[in-house]
């Protein structure tokens, strides 16, 4: 098990954690209630702005480097509707390239979703032959294309970057990569403390589900359902509608109280851990859902595909590769637990389900108590993206 102690900013919110359970302190208690429109999960104009101006605007995390785990390994995935293309080099570099073939525009992997070995990329129409870090190689019958400037017609890069072995890429091409740390604000330092970049992939599971992405988001930003939506899952490791929140910018850090969180009440500050005494999920803007289980790690990728469908992608990560056949099946058990049972057996039937509600027309309102506070701070984070 990994144990991750306290940073002096954990202690903190572990205090108010504390402070959670013996009362009700925080400032959420005090807010007034609220409510969202449902018409932000079925727009199609809504959506068509979110598409512009989230997704081809911010960062996206396209999920753990080390799946790329050697030098020439390819992935492709279509991401809000860009094919894109992610490679490790012979020369070890990661590349977030757009998958499509600078000739005619077919792509050159075609495969999504699962990582393979290339030596170079060729594509299956004419043959054109890239390296993987998206230069042009080979043109068949080069002779028919005399104008032809190789060194000006590679695949098209998108700016990227690795920051806490998490690949984070610009879909438009011609946009400029913010700085990382800058654009993490607070969550950065807390990634650092967690080791997430020294985590290992472990497994990844793909599914298209029926629900708005930001359905699915605000299932991982209260606690409220935690105890009855999971109750015969994971609900009984926690305590009941226990958390505190802190917006980091237009992210958000979110501590959930488990069952030995008041045995801290007898233990150093030191010793306080989040693998044994609270659940810590980050909410990184605008789609990155990172959860701290007590020993491995969940990144959930939520990428739009139509107001009511979105691609789920969760990657498991773990503090290393398994070393033999028991530390294997600890991890697949883990993996089955909280990937088909929680996320694909409750969370997301959930998150459908409401969808489908939402299309009825049966609420013009969908409210928002004292316990869900962080779905506020989302959508206002949202709205100011937006404009």
């Amino acid at each position: 098990m990994t144990t991750v102690t306290a940073e002096p900013y954990w202690q903190n919110i572990f205090q108010r954690l504390l402070g959670e359970l013996d009362g009700r302190n925080s400032p959420d208690w005090h807010a007034d209630e609220a409510s969202l429109d449902p018409a932000i999960y079925l727009d199609d104009e809504r959506f068509a702005r979110e598409q512009a101006q989230l997704f081809r605007r911010f960062p996206l995390c396209l999920g753990p480097a080390d799946q790329l785990r050697e030098p020439g390994s390819v992935m492709a995935r279509d991401i809000c509707g860009v094919p894109v293309l992610m490679t490790r080099t012979r020369e070890n570099t990661v590349k977030v390239l757009l998958n499509v073939c600078r000739h005619r525009g077919a792509r050159l992997v075609v495969e999504e979703g699962e990582p393979c070995r290339r030596q170079s990329l060729v594509c299956p129409y004419h043959g054109w032959a890239y390296r993987l870090d998206g230069s042009l190689a080979g043109v068949p019958r080069a002779e028919a294309f005399p104008t032809l400037d190789r060194h000006l017609t590679g695949l098209r890069e998108l700016p990227s970057a690795v920051r806490h072995g998490m690949i984070w890429a610009m879909l438009d091409p011609a946009a400029a990569l913010p700085d990382m740390a800058s654009f993490l604000d607070g969550v950065d330092g807390d990634l650092a403390a967690a080791g997430l970049g020294s985590h290992r992939f472990y497994r990844q599971s793909t599914s298209r589900r029926a629900t708005n992405w930001k359905l699915i988001v605000e299932a991982f930003l209260e606690i409220y359902h935690v105890t009855r939506l999971h109750s015969g899952t994971i609900g009984p490791f926690f305590a009941d509608s226990v958390s505190v929140s802190d917006p980091l910018g237009p992210h958000i850090r979110f501590l959930a109280a488990r069952d030995r969180t008041r045995d801290i009440r007898d233990l150093p500050p030191e010793r306080w851990t989040l693998s044994e005494h609270g659940t810590l999920v980050h909410y990184v803007f605008p789609n990155t859902i990172i959860i701290h289980h007590p020993d491995y790690l969940s990144h959930l990728g939520l990428f739009p595909i139509g107001p009511g469908e979105t691609l789920f992608v969760h990657s498991m990560l773990t503090p290393s590769l398994p070393r033999d056949d028991k530390a294997e099946a600890h991890w697949a058990r883990s993996f089955d637990l909280i990937d088909r049972g929680v996320f694909a057996g409750e969370d997301l039937p959930i998150c459908e389900q409401i969808q489908r509600g939402l299309a009825s027309g049966a609420n013009d309102r969908l409210i928002v108590g004292r316990l869900e506070q962080n779905l506020k701070r989302f959508h206002a984070s949202l709205d100011q993206a937006l404009g």
